[in-house]
């Protein structure tokens, strides 16, 4: 249980091994293994590490809760990269079972990652980015439903398709619908500017007929 959140590296601020994270510490451990082995064939952590490793990314996951809640879309995006991050290097380096504890969750992560890039650029006024965006994390969320159907997770594929999904693309098109109504009114605008100009353009012709 945390008693107090921080907004950066561990939620619960604690430094294992002097490093911002678990996470930040078996990736260095990772890169020594590496640079040793000249490969990563062989490398592995203990149960204790992958508990470990797991319980920090629930705790993070708890916190980029906090941030959508709190709109703070730059530290959603930092937190479910990170725990992105998690799943892949337990995919490739934890043995199936454990892998999965964590990967099955990989697809409500790139939902809020696609939601929390969508989100920035709409901050910075660009609604095609975020557009964007949410197509990207669309495509994210169909390959790894795509890779759970292909090892046998045909659960997680089903929820990640019936929420996750379902959110981006419901999302999207509440942002396509904003976009197209601002389409209508800049149209509009344009032809109220048209309308005007036909009136000033009839007003100097009344004027010059008066002249003569």
């Amino acid at each position: 249980t945390i008693s107090r959140m921080y907004t950066s590296g561990r939620p619960d601020g604690k430094k294992p091994h002097g490093r911002n994270s678990y996470y930040d510490y078996f990736r260095e451990q990772l890169e020594d293994y590496k640079r040793q082995h000249g490969s990563d064939e062989g490398f592995r952590l203990t149960p204790e590490d992958w508990r470990a490793l797991f319980q920090e990314s629930y705790d993070r996951y708890t916190r980029y809760l906090f941030f959508a809640g709190l709109k703070r879309w730059a530290d959603v995006k930092r937190d479910t990269e990170t725990n992105s991050a998690v799943t892949e290097m337990a995919r490739k380096y934890a043995p199936s079972d454990v892998a999965w504890g964590i990967y099955q969750y990989k697809g409500y992560m790139l939902m809020m990652n696609g939601i929390a890039n969508a989100e920035l650029s709409l901050m910075a006024s660009d609604r095609q980015e975020a557009l964007r965006q949410i197509d990207l994390g669309i495509q994210r969320i169909g390959q790894f439903c795509a890779d759970c159907l292909r090892e046998g997770y045909g659960d997680a594929e089903n929820i990640t398709r019936e929420r996750y999904l379902s959110n981006l693309i419901e999302y999207r098109a509440d942002l396509e619908s904003v976009e197209s109504g601002l389409q209508r009114q800049r149209e509009r605008r344009e032809e109220n500017d048209d309308d005007w100009g036909l009136l000033d353009e009839l007003e100097e012709l009344l004027d010059e007929e008066e002249e003569d």
